[in-house]
C-alpha cells in the first residue's frame, strides 16, 4: 500500500470539497450494516465490541504509529438532522442530496468491526454521531491502493485535533490579509479510522473520549464546521427565492419558519449571502451571451419578439432595445399616448433604463418596449426611437410626454415629427422653484395667481390674456425667470394640450412609477441578463393584474350613483376603472351652476366658494359630443402551453404542498417519523429506478435516431429585419462601472405648483429684503481711524 499525502495541515479555515458519487442503495445498506438485524446478532456485535475494547484498552486512546502521516485536512460540511450538506454529498451544487433513513435518535455509536458500503457513508454516520454528541469532524490521513488506485484507508478526527501555532511568533505577511478566526485546538485524540476490506469498509480504529467540552446546546451545534452548510435541496429552494430578488436576511427568515425557528436553521445569514454571491459569480463575464440566449429563447417562443443591439468601436454593447409580440399588438390600440423616461439606473454598467410606457383602456400602466443607453446623447436617442419605429411597423405615437432633455427633444422632432411632444410639468416646476421660490415667498399674491393661471385656464387665448394681466398687475416684467417660464409655456401648460389625448397625465409619473416598482425586483449591482429575467416577472405581474380587471369589468356591475342618463351611458361605454373616475367628476356637478350665454357657450359657476381640485374658478365651455360606441379590441390569443421547465416547477410546488401536510402528521411523534422514513426510502428507490430506466431509454433512442439538430443560434434566426444569426457573435459585455455605494435617495414630493421658499435673511442687518452680498451696511465704507501716538499717550 502506498500512502498518498495531500498538501496542507489540519487548518479548518479552507473548505474541503470532495468528488463523491451518489449511491442509490446507500441508506438501506447502511442501516442494515450499522444496526443489528436481530436480537441475537445485536448481542453478538455488542460482545465483539466489548471484547475488542477490553483486550486492547490503550487502542482507543492513542494513534497507531502507522497512521502518523497526516494528509490534507479540512472540515467536512455536514448537516443537522436528516440532510447532508452539499460538500459532503457531492461536488456539484445541482445534484440532489441523499437523505438518511435513520433518525437522529437512532444514530449508533461507532465500534470496531462496524461495516459500511463506502467511506463516504462512514463519514456521514460519524458526522451524524458527532452532531448528536456535540463536536465537529474533519478528514485527516488517507491511503491509496497501488493495485487499483482507489482509496484504501481513511481517518476522521475531531476538529480540535492538533495544536495552534503561536500567532505572535509568525512573520507578518507582505500583503495585508483578512483577519480570519482560527479554531482553538486542544490536541484532541478522538478519531475514527475505516479500511476497505473487499467490497465493504470496516471500522478498524475508534477513540471516543474528548479532552474538550462538548456542545450540548442544540442551537449552538449548527456553528460547528462539519454541521454548518446549506443542504442541496434547500440550495435549490434558495435559488428560487434569489430569482425573485429576496435578500439574504429575508431568505433566512423564511427558512426559520420552515425549521420552526432561526435557532434550528443549520446556517446563518452570511452563509446565504455567500451562496447568493456564488450564484452571481457563475455568470460573471457572460452577461451578454446569457442575455442573447434569453432573447433567442423568447424569439423561439414568440416569433414577433424584436430586439437589437449596438456596439462601440471596441465591440462593447452600448445600446439595447427589445419588445415582445404582445406589446407590439397592444401598441396598435394604445399608440395615442406614450410616456418615456431614462433617468433610472438599474445595472452594474451605469446604463440608464429607458422604458416606453403606455396606458390601456383600464387606466393601467403597460410596457411597450424597453431600452438601455450608455450615453444619453442625440445619436443614442435617435437609434432607440428608430428601433422602436422598426418594431412597431413605422407607426408613430400620437402624443409623447418626456422629461426636459434637449437631446431627447431633438431626437423626437427628428423621429416622431407628427406627434405632439409634451414635457413633464413636475421637472419644469422644480427647476422654476429653485430660482423663483425665494422671490415668490415675498409675493404671496403673485404665487397664488401664477398657479391658478397655469392650472385652471381652459384656452390658449385666455391664458395669454391672464398672463399679461398678471405681469402688469405685479410689475414683474423685468424678472428674467418669469420670462423663461413663459417661453416654456407651450411644452407643459395644460391649456395648450386641451385638444390632445393625455389621459390623467401631466408628468412622467407613469414611467417613474414603473421604475419604483422595478426597484423591488432588481438592484443597481445586477447584470443585464438578471434585469431581463426580473423584467419578465414584473411584466407577468402586470398581465395578471390586467386579467383581473378585465374579469371584473365583464362579470361585475356597479350601482349607479344617480339617475342621470349620461351616467347610464358612461357605464355602458367606459370600462369600470374609467367609469369610477367619471362618477367622481359627476358628483362635483352638484357644486356648479351652468348658465347659457349664447349659441354653444355656457358659463360654469361654482356654488360654493371653493371646490376640491378646481378652486373658485369659473369657465366658459363649448358643447361637446360624447363617444357613441365603445371601442372593441382584438381578441387576445389563447395562452401558450407551459414549457417543460415550467411544468417541472409546477409539479415541484404541488408535491411540496402535498408532502407538507404529510410532514405535519409525521412530525408529531418519533413513531410517525420512523414510519414516514420507511416509506420515503421505498419511494426514493422507486423514483431512482424510474429515472435510471428513462435515462437508458433516452440514450437508446438517441443512438437509434442519430445526432439531433443543433440548437438555434442566439441571433434573430430567420428575421431579415434584424440581421443574420451571426450578427452578435462577437459582442462583449458593456464596460463595468465600479460603485462606492448606492447614492442617497431624496423623496419626491408633489411639485406641480410653485411654493414659497423660506425667506433668506441678511446675516448683517437681519432684513429679508436682501442678502449679505448686497447689504448697504456691509458695503458702506468704515470711517478711517485716527492715528495714535503710542509714546505720547504713554506719557
Amino acid at each position: 500500500m502506498a500512502e498518498k499525502n495531500a498538501a496542507g495541515g489540519l487548518d479548518l479555515n479552507e473548505p474541503f470539497i470532495e468528488d463523491v458519487t451518489m449511491i442509490d442503495d446507500l441508506e438501506e445498506e447502511r442501516c442494515s450494516s450499522s444496526k443489528p438485524t436481530s436480537r441475537a446478532e445485536g448481542s453478538k456485535n455488542s460482545e465483539q465490541s466489548n471484547t475488542a475494547d477490553n483486550a486492547n484498552p490503550e487502542h482507543s486512546k492513542h494513534v497507531n504509529p502507522e497512521q502518523s502521516n497526516i494528509g490534507a485536512s479540512a472540515d467536512t460540511e455536514g448537516t443537522t438532522g436528516q440532510t447532508l450538506s452539499s460538500d459532503d454529498s457531492a461536488g456539484d451544487d445541482d445534484e440532489e442530496v441523499q437523505s438518511t433513513s435513520c433518525s437522529q435518535t437512532e444514530i449508533q455509536t461507532p465500534f470496531p468491526g462496524m461495516k459500511f458500503n463506502t467511506w463516504e457513508e462512514a463519514k456521514m454516520h460519524y458526522n451524524k454521531y458527532a452532531h448528536k454528541i456535540g463536536f465537529s469532524i474533519k478528514c485527516s490521513t488517507s491511503k491509496t491502493s497501488t493495485r487499483d488506485g482507489q482509496k484504501d484507508k481513511q481517518l476522521f478526527v475531531c476538529n480540535k485535533n492538533g495544536k495552534n501555532e503561536d500567532i505572535n511568533q509568525l512573520e507578518a505577511p507582505p500583503v495585508r490579509q483578512r483577519n480570519r478566526s482560527i479554531t482553538k485546538k486542544t490536541d484532541c485524540k478522538a478519531r475514527l479510522r475505516v479500511k476497505r476490506k473487499g467490497q465493504k469498509w470496516h471500522v478498524t480504529y475508534f477513540i471516543e473520549e474528548h479532552n474538550q467540552n462538548l456542545i450540548q446546546n442544540f442551537s449552538l451545534k449548527k456553528y460547528l464546521r462539519s454541521h454548518k452548510g446549506i443542504p442541496k435541496e434547500e440550495k435549490y429552494f434558495v435559488r428560487l427565492l434569489h430569482k425573485v430578488n429576496l435578500s439574504a436576511g429575508r431568505i433566512l427568515r423564511i427558512m426559520g419558519e420552515v425549521y420552526g425557528g432561526l435557532a434550528n436553521v443549520p446556517y446563518d445569514s452570511k452563509d446565504v449571502s455567500n451562496f447568493l454571491a456564488t450564484i452571481d459569480e457563475e455568470h460573471k463575464h457572460k452577461d451578454m451571451s446569457i442575455l442573447l440566449a434569453h432573447f433567442a429563447k423568447m424569439k423561439k417562443e414568440d416569433p414577433d419578439f424584436y430586439f437589437n443591439l449596438h456596439t462601440d468601436h471596441a465591440d462593447k454593447v452600448d445600446r439595447i432595445f427589445w419588445v415582445d409580440g404582445a406589446a407590439i399588438a397592444a401598441y396598435k390600440n394604445y399608440s395615442d399616448c406614450l410616456s418615456f423616461d431614462s433617468t433610472y439606473m438599474t445595472n452594474q454598467y451605469n446604463m440608464p433604463f429607458a422604458p416606453f410606457t403606455g396606458i390601456n383602456r383600464y387606466g393601467q400602466t403597460i410596457q411597450l418596449g424597453c431600452g438601455f443607453l450608455k450615453n444619453e446623447n442625440v445619436e443614442s436617442f435617435v437609434w432607440l426611437f428608430e428601433e422602436f419605429l422598426e418594431a412597431m411597423g413605422g407607426l408613430q405615437p400620437d402624443n409623447f410626454i418626456t422629461g426636459q432633455d434637449v437631446a431627447m427633444r431633438t431626437a423626437i422632432l427628428k423621429c416622431f415629427p407628427d406627434c405632439t411632444h409634451r414635457n413633464c410639468r413636475w421637472h419644469i416646476m422644480q427647476n422654476a422653484q429653485a430660482v423663483l421660490g425665494n422671490f415668490l415667498s415675498k409675493h404671496e399674491d403673485l404665487r397664488q395667481e401664477l398657479n391658478e393661471v397655469i392650472d385652471y385656464i381652459m384656452s390658449i387665448e385666455e391664458f395669454e390674456m391672464r398672463w399679461a394681466e398678471m405681469i402688469l398687475k405685479h410689475n414683474v416684467s423685468d424678472n428674467t425667470h418669469m420670462s423663461d417660464l413663459y417661453h416654456l409655456r407651450a411644452t407643459f401648460v395644460p391649456a395648450y394640450f386641451k385638444e390632445r389625448f393625455f389621459p390623467f397625465l401631466q408628468t412622467t409619473a407613469r414611467s417613474e412609477g414603473f421604475n419604483a416598482v422595478l426597484k423591488r425586483y432588481i438592484g443597481p449591482h445586477n447584470s443585464l441578463h438578471k434585469f431581463f429575467e426580473q423584467y419578465l416577472k414584473l411584466k407577468e405581474k402586470i398581465d395578471v393584474a390586467e386579467d383581473s380587471v378585465e374579469f371584473k369589468d365583464e362579470n361585475k356591475i356597479f350601482r349607479l350613483w344617480g339617475d342621470y342618463p349620461m351616467e347610464h351611458q358612461a357605464l355602458d361605454l367606459y370600462t369600470h376603472p374609467i367609469y369610477l373616475r367619471f362618477r367622481a367628476e359627476l358628483r362635483k356637478v352638484t357644486s356648479y351652476n351652468v348658465q347659457h350665454v349664447d349659441g354653444q357657450n355656457y358659463d360654469v359657476l361654482p356654488i360654493k366658494p371653493f371646490v376640491y381640485e378646481y378652486g373658485k374658478n369659473r369657465w366658459r365651455m363649448l358643447e361637446e359630443t360624447i363617444v357613441e360606441q365603445k371601442m372593441e379590441l382584438p381578441k387576445v390569443p389563447s395562452a401558450r402551453k407551459p414549457t417543460n421547465k415550467e411544468r417541472q416547477l409546477i409539479r415541484y410546488g404541488t408535491l411540496c404542498n402535498e408532502y407538507t401536510s404529510v410532514a405535519k402528521i409525521a412530525s408529531t411523534s418519533d413513531k410517525g417519523k420512523a414510519l414516514a422514513d420507511k416509506y420515503m426510502l421505498a419511494l426514493e428507490k422507486d423514483l431512482l429506478a424510474m429515472k435510471a430506466s428513462e435515462s437508458a431509454k433516452r440514450k437508446n433512442k438517441k443512438k437509434t435516431n442519430g445526432p439531433q439538430d443543433e440548437a438555434p443560434d442566439v441571433g434573430n434566426v430567420g428575421d431579415s429585419g434584424q440581421g443574420s444569426s451571426t450578427k452578435f457573435d462577437h459582442v462583449e459585455d458593456p464596460e463595468y462601472a465600479s460603485k462606492q455605494g448606492r447614492p442617497t435617495e431624496k423623496r419626491k414630493q408633489s411639485g406641480l405648483h410653485l411654493k414659497a421658499s423660506k425667506p433668506v435673511k441678511c446675516t448683517v442687518c437681519g432684513s429679508n429684503q436682501h442678502t449679505a452680498a448686497t447689504c448697504k451696511d456691509k458695503i458702506t465704507p468704515v470711517p478711517e481711524q485716527t492715528e495714535i501716538d503710542f509714546f505720547r499717550n504713554m506719557v
